[in-house]
């Protein structure tokens, strides 16, 4: 059964960036410090240098500052837009490379390669974090159709 048929699982929509940004679906507000408040340290530092354990986290290969501004800025200009089930726009960008490792109730689940970029359209809480691909697996643009990555987190 496909998820759409079990009546009960929410689906996400996705835009290509073309789209996204033709339709004005996404407005990225980066401003010039990416742990400029309490909420993104917390957030950077959870996903660079974790300092406790969580049922699900995901972290970058690399920690520095200017690896995580660079992928913020990257897959704001070129991820494609998802708008998951709580209808919260999300930019999903494919590095092409390995981004950082995904852990399950401490357990190691798989090598990261893409990462998400989540509250862009709010300075004080845009962040990221590195996500893993779902190999073979294709998501399409709601508005032109062009195939898209499918990934999970």
């Amino acid at each position: 059964m496909l998820a759409s048929q079990a009546g009960n699982i929410e689906m996400s929509t996705y835009y290509c960036h073309d789209c996204s940004v033709s339709l004005g679906l996404i407005v990225p507000q980066i401003s010039t410090s990416l742990t400029g408040t309490n909420y993104q340290l917390e957030r950077y530092i959870k996903h660079t240098a974790p300092t406790g354990t969580y049922s699900v986290n995901s972290v970058f290969d690399d920690p520095t500052y200017p690896t995580y501004s660079d992928y913020i800025v990257t897959g704001t200009m070129s991820g494609f837009l998802e708008v998951d089930d709580r209808n919260r726009n999300n930019l999903v960008w494919y590095a092409g490379e390995r981004t950082g490792v995904e852990y399950r109730n401490g357990v190691f689940f798989a090598p990261a390669n893409g990462v998400k970029i989540v509250l862009s359209h709010n300075s004080a809480k845009i962040h990221a974090f590195p996500i893993t691909d779902t190999p073979g697996t294709v998501n399409y643009c709601a508005n032109c159709g062009k195939p898209l990555p499918m990934w999970h987190t």
